[in-house]
């Protein structure tokens, strides 16, 4: 596999933990029955979503952090 198609892989990895993370932590807040279970999971798995693209871009600014300190030396 060439660089573009792993780092494809990597977000859609990403992704799909988001989402599935938060759907499922939706689902359990739908349990306190403060909105109906279909609905707690859809804003959950949204918010997963944006909170794993933010992880991600997280996780990509450091790396790139430490690889230009690992050169400088």
């Amino acid at each position: 596999m060439n660089d573009d198609s792993r780092e494809f892989m990597r977000w859609v990895d990403a992704l799909a933990k988001g989402i599935l993370a938060g759907a499922a932590v939706g689902y359990l807040l739908s349990l306190t029955d403060l909105m109906p279970p279909a609905k707690a999971v859809v804003l959950g798995g949204l918010a997963g979503c944006l909170a794993s693209i933010t992880f991600k871009n997280r996780q990509d600014d450091k790396l790139e952090k430490d690889n230009k300190k690992g050169q400088d030396k």
